[in-house]
């Protein structure tokens, strides 16, 4: 009985393995024929077919029409159903909240763009009360059931401090130590996933380019609550984020300037690069990193523009004898939702690490 056991049960890992395998297989090559599946594999039909008819059964898997013809019946193509589960993505650029949900293909299917309230804005377990909330609203309005979200990221201009995190600067003095993923997780029940909101945007801008840089950095501009505007930064390697020891490696400390410099400034984007030049420069020469992309779309595209050129000028003239020649600074692609949509991203790629447990869920 004992050895019944024990063949029953490897013999369900086996499934299991095998339905992970052709799911991730369809989720990097789709469409693909269930021959194609075989080859690619080394699966007997049989066994694919019985894994594509649970997975379709499932939801996981659709029909995508029919392979090119070889003479006799045309084969059925099969890829994933990007709607079959989704991932949220949240940037917390307090007062500002942006929200998005992503298919499994990491494609938007809702973007909203909403504020914290004042009266709330300073105590952190009622602002993420609020960010639940307005999560729940955003998928109730296009009538996804939470049980279908298998995963959060959260960004936010933060420091991170094992699961918790800290909000530098006076404006926000509550802000400390805030156990934003065990509040957000213990409310939404799905994993969450926190991290600096300049790393989640350096992942929407590495997907948009196409192909990662070997080393790339990131920086961007974003807003303060008091009207100041700051610098955070970034490093991706081969596409992934480098978190350092405690996730905040490439976060530029007091990287700022405030909002009555900003109101002097003759030139902003003039201004903005003499005052931010410096921590750039410790950033590139730090990493050694083949591209510089810049997210400036706060200033608007013409003075974010004026910016990028900005900066590389100074780079150019101050660090031609340290910077590789085939360094190369260029302005972000995604600029909007940008944070969140990285959120989404990084919460899809934890979620199939485990491809298994993910199409194991009802």
């Amino acid at each position: 009985m004992r050895e019944g056991v024990v063949g029953t049960q490897g013999s369900r890992k086996l499934v299991t393995r095998n339905l992970a395998r052709i799911f991730s297989a369809l989720r990097e090559g789709s469409p693909l024929t269930k021959n194609e599946i075989c080859v690619r594999l080394g699966l007997s039909r049989p066994t694919v077919d019985r894994a594509i008819a649970r997975l379709m059964e499932a939801g996981f898997v659709r029909q995508d029409g029919f392979g090119p013809s070889a003479g006799g019946r045309r084969a059925i193509l099969y890829t994933i159903d990007p709607h079959a589960r989704y991932t949220v993505g949240v940037d917390l650029e307090i007062p500002e909240l942006n929200i998005v949900v992503s298919g499994l293909d990491g494609n938007a299917v809702v973007a909203k763009q909403m504020h914290v309230p004042s009266q709330i804005v300073v105590d952190p377990h009622a602002a993420l009360d609020f960010v639940a909330k307005s999560i729940e609203d955003a998928l109730s309005a296009v009538g996804i059931a939470p049980s279908r979200t298998v995963g959060l990221g959260l960004g936010a201009p933060a420091f991170l401090q094992g699961d918790t995190i800290t909000i530098a600067g006076r404006n926000l003095p509550h802000w400390v130590r805030v156990p934003a993923r065990k509040s957000l997780q213990t409310a939404l029940g799905v994993p969450v996933y926190v991290n600096n909101d300049v790393k989640f945007m350096a992942i929407a801008e590495s997907r948009a380019l196409g192909h990662p840089d070997r080393v790339m950095a990131y920086l961007a501009l974003r807003r303060g609550l008091a009207g100041d505007i700051r610098m955070g930064g970034s490093i991706l390697v081969d596409g992934k984020p480098f978190h350092g020891g405690n996730g905040n490696a490439g976060a530029l400390h007091r990287a700022y300037v405030e909002e009555q410099e900003l109101k002097e400034a003759q030139s902003l984007s003039a201004f903005l690069a003499d005052r931010l030049l410096d921590p750039i420069l410790h950033l590139l020469h730090l990493f050694d990193p083949n591209r510089l992309v810049i997210n400036a779309g706060i200033l608007g595209t013409e003075e974010g523009s004026k910016f990028v050129n900005e900066i590389r000028e100074r780079i150019t003239r101050v660090g031609h004898e340290t910077l590789p020649r085939e360094f190369s600074v260029t302005m972000a692609k995604d600029e909007k939702f940008s944070c969140a949509k990285g959120g989404a991203l990084f919460a899809l790629e934890m979620a199939l690490q485990h491809p298994e447990e993910l199409i194991a869920q009802p």
